[in-house]
């Protein structure tokens, strides 16, 4: 086969995990990965494209891999695709300060569903403990997430009394409205709900049955995109939940989220924190190492670019690569070197420098967005010169690679660092036009009066990178801005 043939069918997957339909063929097991394998951790977080998604989607369809699983039952508690079930429920509903223990119930009461179906679905013994959800009318007729979690929210527009007790720990019940729907068959003394009874048993149940459920819930910076104090809210509350049923060993619950949100909710007061702490994971992180083999193994998933490997009798085997082997496969993909000379990286270190924010993390999503960008650039140019056949050793040249590049700096900047912190986006654009480094006396002329609190802001989002008594704009956020290398006078 051509090698415009090869590069014209070379698919890198998609860099969205949910959208590409072949991630389990390709998923790098990173340290983080084992971690979550061996239980050791609860909540996983990352930046935005750092794997958390590919994480829980490799691990749902590809249980069998890992026989740390065995036993184990595996549930989405959320839709991965299209319109997040949790936004749509929670926008039927407004909430305030004052709700946040209704809102914990409400978790609760949806956990409590999510765990009953699944366990219901594979056993027929608990009828004790289903009676007493149906007599209290905790189940949701619906078994769909959104129905599952309206009701929910019905259920606790009703007078709560659950408290918050001076260890940190709350009381686990809920007293019903005499008026209310619900409470219009029940006697006085059936309206209070006791949540440690029900999650007892549970897991008594489910231990005894020689299984543990995991419940995974994601995609939470899609349910709650505005940052409002609503939606930061209802997270803490989610958290709240979680800290009040982590130590059962018949369920747990797996919350992958954002580095960012997950401070967000954590930093302005937060019960017990240490309880949540302690099964927090650190923040995911990508080295060059497992960039190479998430590369490499997507390239030799495509049979024609293995083939052509094979023909220049090199090693194909990723489960026995080195690193120059992975190094050398790279090269013939990419022109070895993107700005040639003895002092500088070589292409794949050059997009690494090229991709990564202010606090130096580097994404999959990134990386494999930018290179599928420079194989359709590539395409192009060889189309307008009629270039029918590729004469270089490697298929993607220089001239492409930073043409996607600049097109992956304006789409990070505009689709991400806009969409998710738009309050700062003025302060941002002070910088157009304007050298890279900057020190205390050049961002004071940039950004004001304010301009520490705002130099602080933009640190924590990753606009800016603090070195020592200097701040630079990471090559990520420079091309839309027209920001060029150098320091600002």
């Amino acid at each position: 086969m051509k090698k415009i043939d090869i590069l014209n069918n070379l698919n890198f997957g998609n860099s969205i995990a949910e959208y590409d339909k072949n991630i389990v063929n390709y998923y790098i097991n990173t340290y983080s990965t084992m971690d979550l394998v061996n239980d050791r951790y609860d909540i996983i977080k990352g930046t935005k494209g750092s794997g958390k998604t590919a994480m829980l989607v490799t691990l749902y369809d590809n249980q069998s891999k890992y026989s740390q699983l065995d036993g184990k039952r595996l549930i989405k508690a959320i839709e991965l695709k299209g319109d997040p079930d949790f936004k749509r429920a929670f926008n039927t509903v407004t909430i305030n300060d004052n709700d946040i223990q209704k809102v914990i119930d409400a978790w609760k009461i949806y956990i409590i569903n999510v765990i009953w179906k699944s366990y219901s679905d594979l056993f027929s013994d608990g009828s004790e403990l289903g009676n007493y959800l149906q007599k209290e009318k905790l189940l949701s007729p619906k078994k769909t997430i959104i129905g599952t979690l309206l009701h929910a929210l019905q259920y606790v527009k009703l007078k709560a009394t659950n408290t918050f007790n001076p260890d940190g720990s709350t009381t686990q019940s809920v007293e019903l409205s005499p008026n209310s729907y619900y409470a219009q068959s029940m006697n006085q003394s059936e309206l209070l709900i006791d949540y440690n009874h029900i999650f007892s048993e549970l897991d008594s149940l489910i231990c005894n049955s020689k299984s543990c459920f995991w419940v995974m819930i994601d995609r939470l910076d899609d349910a709650f995109p505005d940052r409002t104090p609503e939606s930061t809210l209802i997270l803490k509350a989610l958290f709240y939940a979680y800290k009040d049923i982590c130590m059962y060993d018949g369920f747990k619950m797996k919350i992958f989220i954002r580095d960012d949100i997950f401070d967000e909710i954590t930093s302005n007061g937060f019960t017990s924190l240490t309880h949540v702490a302690s099964k927090t994971m650190q923040s995911l992180q990508w080295d060059r190492e497992n960039i190479e083999q998430l590369i490499v193994e997507r390239l030799l998933f495509n049979d024609a670019f293995k083939e052509y490997i094979s023909g220049l009798r090199i090693n194909t085997d990723c489960s026995s690569l080195t690193s120059t082997e992975r190094n050398k496969i790279i090269n013939i993909l990419i022109k070895p070197q993107i700005d040639v000379g003895k002092k500088n990286p070589d292409s794949l270190g050059w997009i690494i420098n090229h991709v990564k924010d202010g606090h130096n993390h580097f994404t999959p999503r990134d990386i494999i967005s930018l290179l599928e960008k420079a194989r359709a650039i590539q395409l192009n140019l060889l189309q307008e010169n009629n270039i029918s056949e590729i004469a270089d050793d490697f298929f993607i040249s220089s001239p492409a690679i930073r043409a996607a590049y600049s097109e992956t700096s304006r789409e990070k900047l505009v689709t991400q660092l806009y969409a998710e912190y738009p309050a700062y986006r003025t302060w941002i654009e002070l910088f157009k036009n304007s050298k890279a480094e900057h020190n205390d006396s050049t961002l004071q002329q940039v950004l004001g009066k304010q301009w520490k609190s705002r130099t602080e802001k933009l640190v924590q989002i990753g606009f800016l990178e603090k070195k020592k008594n200097t701040y630079k704009i990471p090559f990520i956020y420079r091309v839309q801005l027209n920001i060029s290398q150098g320091r600002a006078k």
